[in-house]
């Protein structure tokens, strides 16, 4: 693998996007609770408040936030984005691109942000049908966080009534008996 992991920048929103579109239709979809590939379509990703929140959320770099990028040949094949939140570190924008998956890009993305961490707790929140990303979150030793409120998602794009549930999880230093035990 000739991959470079490097910070992301403003000039990587378009490939940003395009990963979290592919990424999104091909790990997201659930017909039991009505989400379908057509729910996201790339016109979804690239409206004005899409790409507003993306630059904001998750390709602004800070002494608290970090994304960085696997980069092959100048096309992205992985992200990841870490906030330091006080006393823990949040991930959010993990994405390795499809076609790429179970060849160790996560894992290159995966180590830099657990270093930028810096002994945090880190947590996150996923969608609840996700199984496939929630058994690879059990291995890397996280639980599922009983201590959050159940939450709800429901994008405008999704038709009526589609929602999906998220899981909050968490690894690290545990406090006992508040969060749910590894299964």
């Amino acid at each position: 693998m000739n991959a470079h992991l490097r910070l992301a920048r403003k000039s990587d929103l378009v490939a940003y996007t395009a990963l979290l579109q592919r990424t999104c239709e091909v790990a997201f979809p659930n017909p039991k609770i009505g989400l379908t590939k057509e729910c996201f379509p790339k016109e979804v990703f690239a409206t004005a408040d899409t790409q507003a929140y993306l630059l904001k959320s998750n390709l602004t770099i800070s002494s608290n936030q970090k994304t960085w990028l696997v980069v092959e040949k100048k096309k992205l094949i992985g992200a990841i984005t870490t906030e330091k939140k006080g006393k823990v570190s949040d991930v959010r924008g993990f994405y390795v691109a499809p076609e790429r998956q179970g060849q160790g890009i996560g894992k290159i993305v995966w180590e830099r942000a657990s270093k930028f961490a810096d002994g945090r707790p880190v947590t996150l929140e996923i969608y609840a049908h996700n199984k496939k990303s929630i058994a690879l979150y059990k291995k890397r030793g996280f639980v599922v966080d009983t201590t959050k409120r159940q939450a709800w998602s429901h994008w405008p794009e999704w038709p009526k009534g589609v929602r999906a549930r998220k899981l909050y999880m968490r690894r690290g230093p545990q406090r006992p008996g508040k969060v749910g035990k590894k299964k």
